[in-house]
């Protein structure tokens, strides 16, 4: 089991690296960069030109859209990940409730960050799975769905990396997914404003948030 679980860190670990050797290449490519400002220090990257995204429509698990729209107006972190995965995720969403619950001790309501899962795994995550998960961990975060192919094109524009791994001789509901492991922080805008590290604490999350607010952004 012990072998398993560091199998498993070490293939994110390695999507993670991979993850971010794409975005560094996507960002240099497509538009300027501004440097990053000496102290905006985070366990990241901090976007000096935040990244505009092109629309997607998703439902979340209580059968709402939710789509850009849906990032307008606050500030938002976003996780990708699935229901039947067996540490990052559960790992992530609890740090993510933990560092929820510090913050709403410490920031005014509409300070808060949205905080919204979503799955890579839509052929097993069923609305009501996704009811279930979200609820389990915080009542006030959102999980989100699309089919395969939308879920794929938003994986694409936010350089978020997923791939099925089929267990052998198993039945073809049988596998697992490896995929990046980052959170993805957007500002009030709908831009993608950071891109937070895996492994999340939530103390570091905390400070990570707190810094990127102080920050001036344009």
């Amino acid at each position: 089991m012990r072998n398993r679980k560091k199998l498993i860190i070490s293939l994110v670990l390695l999507v993670a690296v991979i993850s971010a050797y794409f975005i560094y290449v996507s960002i240099s490519d497509k538009q300027p960069v501004t440097y990053i400002p000496k102290e905006v220090k985070i366990n990241g990257v901090f976007l000096g030109e935040s990244k505009n995204i092109q629309d997607f429509q998703l439902t979340d698990h209580k059968g709402k859209p939710f789509s850009k729209d849906n990032l307008i107006g606050h500030w938002t972190m976003m996780f990708f990940g699935f229901t039947n995965c067996g540490y990052v995720c559960p790992t992530t969403m609890s740090e993510l409730n933990k560092m929820y619950h510090q913050l709403k001790s410490e920031l005014p309501s509409d300070k808060l960050p949205q905080i919204v899962l979503v799955t890579v795994d839509p052929e097993r995550d069923s609305m009501s799975k996704m009811y279930n998960y979200i609820n389990a961990f915080n009542a006030d975060f959102i999980g989100a769905r699309a089919e395969l192919k939308e879920t794929e094109a938003l994986e694409k524009q936010l350089h978020i990396t997923a791939v099925k791994i089929q267990a052998d001789n198993k039945a073809n509901d049988q596998y697992m997914i490896n995929h990046s492991a980052e959170i993805l922080l957007f500002n009030p805008k709908g831009q993608v404003q950071a891109y937070l590290s895996f492994p999340p604490k939530s103390d570091q999350l905390v400070n990570d948030y707190k810094t990127i607010l102080a920050t001036e952004i344009s």
